[in-house]
Protein backbone atom coordinates (compact mmCIF):
# COMPACT_ATOMS: atom_id res chain seq x y z
CA UNK A 1 0.00 0.00 0.00
CA UNK A 2 0.84 3.65 -0.45
CA UNK A 3 0.71 6.45 2.09
CA UNK A 4 1.40 9.70 2.22
CA UNK A 5 5.12 11.16 2.05
CA UNK A 6 5.18 15.07 1.62
CA UNK A 7 2.88 17.50 -0.43
CA UNK A 8 1.31 15.28 -3.03
CA UNK A 9 4.24 12.65 -3.14
CA UNK A 10 3.22 9.00 -2.42
CA UNK A 11 5.48 6.07 -2.13
CA UNK A 12 5.70 2.92 0.19
CA UNK A 13 6.74 2.54 3.63
CA UNK A 14 9.98 3.98 4.92
CA UNK A 15 12.33 2.94 1.86
CA UNK A 16 10.64 0.08 0.45
CA UNK A 17 10.40 -0.19 -3.48
CA UNK A 18 7.19 -1.72 -4.52
CA UNK A 19 6.64 -3.63 -7.27
CA UNK A 20 3.53 -4.54 -9.62
CA UNK A 21 3.17 -7.62 -10.77
CA UNK A 22 0.76 -7.39 -13.67
CA UNK A 23 -0.22 -10.62 -14.73
CA UNK A 24 -1.72 -11.05 -18.64
CA UNK A 25 -0.67 -7.90 -19.69
CA UNK A 26 -1.92 -8.57 -23.60
CA UNK A 27 -5.62 -9.39 -22.31
CA UNK A 28 -7.15 -5.95 -21.33
CA UNK A 29 -10.24 -5.41 -23.17
CA UNK A 30 -10.94 -1.96 -25.82
CA UNK A 31 -13.60 -0.12 -23.98
CA UNK A 32 -16.05 1.81 -25.96
CA UNK A 33 -13.26 4.35 -27.08
CA UNK A 34 -11.09 1.74 -28.73
CA UNK A 35 -8.48 2.13 -26.07
CA UNK A 36 -7.23 -0.18 -22.71
CA UNK A 37 -7.54 1.81 -19.55
CA UNK A 38 -5.45 -0.29 -17.77
CA UNK A 39 -2.26 -0.03 -20.14
CA UNK A 40 -3.29 3.71 -20.11
CA UNK A 41 -2.93 3.81 -16.55
CA UNK A 42 0.18 1.83 -16.26
CA UNK A 43 1.41 4.01 -19.55
CA UNK A 44 0.77 7.73 -17.42
CA UNK A 45 2.55 6.37 -14.31
CA UNK A 46 5.69 5.27 -16.91
CA UNK A 47 5.83 8.70 -18.31
CA UNK A 48 5.20 10.76 -15.81
CA UNK A 49 5.70 8.93 -12.54
CA UNK A 50 1.71 10.10 -11.43
CA UNK A 51 -1.92 9.55 -11.61
CA UNK A 52 -5.02 11.44 -10.83
CA UNK A 53 -6.64 12.07 -7.67
CA UNK A 54 -10.45 11.43 -9.85
CA UNK A 55 -12.27 12.81 -6.41
CA UNK A 56 -9.87 15.62 -6.36
CA UNK A 57 -8.89 16.23 -9.61
CA UNK A 58 -5.29 16.35 -8.04
CA UNK A 59 -2.00 15.25 -9.24
CA UNK A 60 -0.14 12.29 -7.03
CA UNK A 61 3.41 11.99 -7.47
CA UNK A 62 3.95 7.90 -7.16
CA UNK A 63 7.40 7.07 -5.49
CA UNK A 64 9.56 4.01 -5.81
CA UNK A 65 7.58 1.79 -7.36
CA UNK A 66 7.64 0.07 -10.81
CA UNK A 67 5.88 -2.76 -12.46
CA UNK A 68 7.05 -6.86 -13.31
CA UNK A 69 4.45 -8.21 -16.12
CA UNK A 70 3.90 -11.53 -17.89
CA UNK A 71 2.05 -12.00 -20.97
CA UNK A 72 -0.14 -14.79 -22.44
CA UNK A 73 1.66 -16.58 -25.34
CA UNK A 74 -1.65 -17.99 -26.42
CA UNK A 75 -4.39 -15.86 -25.88
CA UNK A 76 -5.02 -12.42 -25.78
CA UNK A 77 -3.13 -9.19 -27.88
CA UNK A 78 0.17 -10.04 -29.49
CA UNK A 79 0.99 -6.34 -29.61
CA UNK A 80 1.61 -4.34 -26.81
CA UNK A 81 1.04 -0.45 -26.75
CA UNK A 82 4.86 0.47 -27.67
CA UNK A 83 4.96 3.63 -26.02
CA UNK A 84 4.30 1.36 -22.55
CA UNK A 85 6.50 -1.46 -23.68
CA UNK A 86 9.59 0.53 -24.29
CA UNK A 87 9.76 1.26 -20.53
CA UNK A 88 10.42 -2.48 -19.79
CA UNK A 89 13.01 -5.01 -20.22
CA UNK A 90 11.60 -7.46 -22.48
CA UNK A 91 12.68 -11.37 -22.00
CA UNK A 92 11.31 -14.55 -23.54
CA UNK A 93 10.90 -17.83 -21.98
CA UNK A 94 10.06 -20.83 -23.83
CA UNK A 95 9.01 -24.13 -22.53
CA UNK A 96 11.85 -26.87 -21.99
CA UNK A 97 12.64 -28.87 -24.78
CA UNK A 98 11.65 -32.51 -24.24
CA UNK A 99 15.48 -33.88 -24.09
CA UNK A 100 15.88 -31.08 -20.80
CA UNK A 101 12.30 -32.12 -19.15
CA UNK A 102 13.64 -35.86 -19.67
CA UNK A 103 16.89 -35.23 -17.79
CA UNK A 104 15.03 -33.24 -15.17
CA UNK A 105 12.20 -35.43 -14.26
CA UNK A 106 15.00 -38.83 -14.59
CA UNK A 107 17.30 -37.18 -12.01
CA UNK A 108 14.18 -36.40 -9.64
CA UNK A 109 12.76 -40.17 -10.61
CA UNK A 110 15.77 -42.11 -10.34
CA UNK A 111 17.52 -40.76 -7.63
CA UNK A 112 13.86 -41.21 -5.56
CA UNK A 113 13.48 -44.99 -6.99
CA UNK A 114 17.06 -45.73 -6.71
CA UNK A 115 17.71 -44.19 -3.28
CA UNK A 116 15.17 -46.15 -1.16
CA UNK A 117 15.81 -49.21 -2.77
CA UNK A 118 12.76 -50.39 -4.68
CA UNK A 119 12.85 -53.62 -6.19
CA UNK A 120 14.43 -54.22 -9.72
CA UNK A 121 11.17 -54.38 -11.64
CA UNK A 122 9.69 -51.21 -10.72
CA UNK A 123 12.56 -49.63 -11.68
CA UNK A 124 12.70 -51.16 -15.39
CA UNK A 125 9.87 -49.30 -15.58
CA UNK A 126 10.65 -45.27 -14.92
CA UNK A 127 12.48 -44.42 -18.06
CA UNK A 128 9.02 -45.78 -19.79
CA UNK A 129 6.76 -43.96 -17.00
CA UNK A 130 9.08 -40.43 -18.23
CA UNK A 131 8.99 -40.69 -21.68
CA UNK A 132 5.11 -41.68 -21.23
CA UNK A 133 4.24 -38.80 -19.36
CA UNK A 134 6.26 -36.20 -21.37
CA UNK A 135 4.11 -37.67 -24.17
CA UNK A 136 1.02 -37.34 -22.56
CA UNK A 137 1.47 -33.87 -21.63
CA UNK A 138 2.16 -32.76 -24.63
CA UNK A 139 -1.12 -34.96 -26.20
CA UNK A 140 -2.91 -33.21 -23.40
CA UNK A 141 -1.79 -29.17 -24.73
CA UNK A 142 -2.37 -30.11 -28.73
CA UNK A 143 -5.69 -31.28 -27.58
CA UNK A 144 -7.52 -29.29 -25.09
CA UNK A 145 -7.30 -25.40 -26.18
CA UNK A 146 -7.71 -22.71 -24.06
CA UNK A 147 -11.18 -20.76 -24.74
CA UNK A 148 -13.71 -18.45 -23.52
CA UNK A 149 -15.71 -21.28 -21.47
CA UNK A 150 -12.31 -23.26 -20.61
CA UNK A 151 -10.24 -20.78 -19.61
CA UNK A 152 -8.45 -22.88 -17.33
CA UNK A 153 -7.44 -25.33 -19.84
CA UNK A 154 -3.98 -24.04 -19.63
CA UNK A 155 -1.50 -27.01 -19.15
CA UNK A 156 2.03 -26.35 -18.47
CA UNK A 157 4.96 -27.40 -16.67
CA UNK A 158 3.51 -26.90 -13.18
CA UNK A 159 0.74 -29.47 -14.51
CA UNK A 160 3.81 -32.03 -15.52
CA UNK A 161 5.64 -31.33 -12.09
CA UNK A 162 2.49 -32.13 -9.94
CA UNK A 163 2.39 -35.65 -11.73
CA UNK A 164 5.98 -36.52 -11.04
CA UNK A 165 5.63 -35.22 -7.99
CA UNK A 166 2.57 -37.74 -6.79
CA UNK A 167 5.06 -40.41 -8.16
CA UNK A 168 7.91 -39.24 -5.71
CA UNK A 169 5.09 -40.05 -2.93
CA UNK A 170 5.46 -44.11 -3.63
CA UNK A 171 7.24 -46.04 -0.99
CA UNK A 172 8.95 -49.50 -1.83
CA UNK A 173 6.60 -51.52 0.89
CA UNK A 174 3.82 -50.60 -1.00
CA UNK A 175 4.69 -50.76 -4.68
CA UNK A 176 6.32 -54.11 -4.93
CA UNK A 177 4.99 -54.70 -8.59
CA UNK A 178 6.10 -53.15 -11.74
CA UNK A 179 2.20 -53.19 -12.72
CA UNK A 180 1.56 -50.82 -10.17
CA UNK A 181 4.09 -47.95 -10.17
CA UNK A 182 2.31 -47.55 -13.97
CA UNK A 183 -1.16 -47.67 -12.68
CA UNK A 184 0.17 -45.02 -10.03
CA UNK A 185 1.54 -43.14 -13.05
CA UNK A 186 -2.14 -43.21 -14.67
CA UNK A 187 -3.70 -42.56 -11.28
CA UNK A 188 -1.58 -39.10 -11.05
CA UNK A 189 -1.73 -38.03 -14.76
CA UNK A 190 -5.99 -38.74 -13.95
CA UNK A 191 -5.94 -36.27 -11.14
CA UNK A 192 -3.94 -33.65 -12.24
CA UNK A 193 -5.25 -33.20 -16.38
CA UNK A 194 -8.44 -35.29 -16.43
CA UNK A 195 -10.38 -33.75 -13.29
CA UNK A 196 -9.78 -30.21 -14.76
CA UNK A 197 -12.57 -31.10 -17.77
CA UNK A 198 -15.72 -29.93 -17.74
CA UNK A 199 -17.71 -32.01 -19.75
CA UNK A 200 -17.88 -35.85 -20.77
CA UNK A 201 -16.73 -35.31 -23.99
CA UNK A 202 -13.28 -33.82 -23.13
CA UNK A 203 -13.37 -36.67 -20.42
CA UNK A 204 -13.85 -39.51 -23.00
CA UNK A 205 -10.81 -38.12 -25.37
CA UNK A 206 -8.60 -37.90 -22.35
CA UNK A 207 -9.66 -41.05 -21.62
CA UNK A 208 -8.78 -42.57 -25.27
CA UNK A 209 -5.47 -40.25 -24.71
CA UNK A 210 -4.15 -42.24 -21.60
CA UNK A 211 -5.72 -45.73 -22.43
CA UNK A 212 -3.58 -45.61 -25.89
CA UNK A 213 -0.68 -44.63 -24.69
CA UNK A 214 -0.53 -46.67 -21.22
CA UNK A 215 -1.41 -49.60 -24.19
CA UNK A 216 1.39 -48.07 -26.49
CA UNK A 217 4.13 -48.11 -23.69
CA UNK A 218 3.61 -50.79 -21.37
CA UNK A 219 1.91 -53.21 -23.89
CA UNK A 220 2.65 -56.66 -21.21
CA UNK A 221 -0.07 -55.01 -18.58
CA UNK A 222 -3.04 -55.15 -19.64
CA UNK A 223 -5.29 -51.96 -18.39
CA UNK A 224 -8.26 -52.52 -20.36
CA UNK A 225 -10.50 -52.79 -17.25
CA UNK A 226 -9.62 -49.12 -16.12
CA UNK A 227 -10.59 -47.53 -19.49
CA UNK A 228 -13.98 -49.53 -20.54
CA UNK A 229 -16.62 -47.38 -21.51
CA UNK A 230 -19.12 -49.35 -19.09
CA UNK A 231 -18.43 -49.91 -15.17
CA UNK A 232 -14.69 -49.54 -15.66
CA UNK A 233 -12.16 -50.47 -12.49
CA UNK A 234 -12.15 -47.71 -10.18
CA UNK A 235 -8.08 -46.47 -9.98
CA UNK A 236 -7.62 -45.22 -6.03
CA UNK A 237 -4.21 -44.85 -4.58
CA UNK A 238 -5.05 -42.71 -1.46
CA UNK A 239 -4.51 -44.46 1.95
CA UNK A 240 -7.58 -43.00 3.91
CA UNK A 241 -8.64 -46.24 5.46
CA UNK A 242 -5.35 -46.73 7.39
CA UNK A 243 -6.33 -43.72 9.33
CA UNK A 244 -4.47 -40.14 9.62
CA UNK A 245 -1.74 -41.75 12.04
CA UNK A 246 -0.15 -43.66 9.36
CA UNK A 247 -0.90 -41.51 6.48
CA UNK A 248 2.88 -41.22 6.01
CA UNK A 249 3.85 -44.53 6.05
CA UNK A 250 2.92 -45.32 2.56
Amino acid sequence: PLEKKAGKLFAPPGKLQLIYFVDDLNMPALDKYNTQSAIELMKQHSDYKHWYDLSKITIKDIGNTQFMCCMNPTAGSFVVNQRLQRHFWTCAVPFPEQSSLSIIYSTFMKGHFERLAFKSQVQEQISGIIKAALTLQGSVVSSFRKTASNFHYEFNIRHMSGVFNGLLQAKPAEFVEAEKIVLLWIHESWRIYGDRLVNPADLKKYCALSADLAKKMFGKFNFAKYFQDKNPEPLVFAPFSKGIAEMDGG
